[in-house]
Formats: structure tokens, sequence, C-alpha cells
């Protein structure tokens, strides 16, 4: 077999067996596609200023800092539920209370830029690394779902990566509302 490219490896680790990966490409083209959609969101991110990231927009929503500072919860909420959907069949999916969250973290606006990237980058790195070990037969696992019915644990993955597409749309909306 042809020596795999460095992206190969960047993406799926070198400690995996090349044919587990080889049978598995749906958890190739997750990690793929969570990794691109977080560098997406940090590179929309990019170019803001100190203070620009600290501005709400007209209607008063999450300034950029806030959306960002919120992630590393997330990542870690949803990889708990995809989790427990693996461990515990027919696990019910719980939402995520962002109201509970803004309440209990009224301080994010005010969050150090490095630390909140930081805090991004070690739990998004845990949900890439726990997703990279699953196999076909833990991606079909399935959970309840309260409106949905189903849910996998491919589809709670899957879950992380639009939330950061959902958060791209929000932070092109905020800096033209702000003006950056």
């Amino acid at each position: 077999m042809a020596a795999r490219p460095a992206w190969y490896h960047a993406l799926v680790g070198n400690n995996v067996d090349s044919e587990t990966v080889d049978l598995m490409p749906c958890v190739f083209h997750l990690v793929a596609d969570l990794k691109n959609t977080r560098s997406d969101l940090l590179t929309v991110c990019q170019e803001i200023s100190e203070t620009d990231l600290r501005r709400r927009s007209a209607d008063g929503g999450w300034a950029v800092i806030e959306l960002l500072a919120h992630l590393p919860d997330v990542d870690r909420y949803y990889l708990a539920q995809a989790r427990k959907i693996c461990d515990v069949p027919g696990h019910q999916f719980v939402y995520f209370d962002e109201e509970a969250w803004s309440r209990d973290n009224a301080d994010a606006i005010d969050r150090e830029v490095s630390g909140v990237r930081l805090a991004m980058a070690a739990a998004h790195e845990d949900v890439v690394q726990w997703t990279r070990r699953l196999t076909s037969e833990e991606l079909d696992r399935a959970g309840s779902h309260p409106r949905r019915g189903s849910i996998t644990v491919r589809e709670m993955i899957q879950r992380i990566a639009d939330h950061d597409r959902s958060h791209i749309e929000q932070v092109r909306a905020i800096r033209r509302d702000i003006g950056t």
C-alpha cells in the first residue's frame, strides 16, 4: 500500500491502523468535517479587534466572544450526550440549556481571548479524539430524541459541526452589523 499523505495522518492520527480507517470512511469524514468547520469558524473570527469581539449587535444578541466562549461547554455537552447514546441503548437526548449557560456565564463577554481559544481547542480535540475511535456499529447506535424520535451517535457528532456552521453565519452577521 502506498504511503499516506501528511493530511491523512493529521485527520486520523498516527496510531490508527490504516485497515481500520479504510473500513470506516464515515469516521474519517466526520473528523474532517469537525476540524474544517471549527477552522472555518476561527478564520471568520480573525482580524476582529479585541474591542469588536466584545461588541453586541443592535438586536442585543451575543457578542462574538460570547459565542466562542460557549463552544467548549457545548462541545463537552454534545460529547457527553453522544457517549451516553453509545453506552446506554435508548438514552433520551437532553437539549443544551443556552439560557442557563448565559446566566451562569454572564462574565463571558469579559473573558481573555487566549483563554477562550485554548478552552475551545481542548474541548474540540476531546470530541475529535473520541470520534476517531468509533466503530461503524457505535456510530449507528441510537438514542431517543424528544422531537425526532431517534438520534444516532453519528448525528450527535454531526450536530457539533453543524453548530459551528450556524455560528459562522452568526459571526458574519454580527460583523456586518457592527461594521467590521
